[in-house]
């Protein structure tokens, strides 16, 4: 059985309380980046955090979700076995 996902800690965009997704792919890398915590990161969320921090920190502009895809691109470059770009 799995544990559900917490959600507590992240910033996540939210309207009237819920997960607020201006796009259907909004919600899929939501939901890749909590597959790969989940998976490789045994629920801890402090890596994705961390990456998400220095995307957004890396172009403060850019559109959240868009430095959430940033962030878990290069969350996953950090996987054992991944080629080093």
């Amino acid at each position: 059985m799995t544990t559900p996902l917490s959600l507590s800690g992240l910033d996540l965009p939210r309207r009237n309380g819920e997960l607020a997704f201006d796009a259907p792919w909004q919600s899929t890398v939501f939901a890749l980046a909590a597959a790969v915590t989940e998976h490789a990161f045994g629920g801890d969320r402090k890596p994705f955090r961390q990456q998400l921090i220095a995307a957004i920190a890396a172009e403060p502009d850019r559109p959240y979700w868009e430095s959430w895809t940033a962030a878990l691109e290069a969350l996953v470059q950090t996987l054992p076995g991944q080629p080093v770009s």
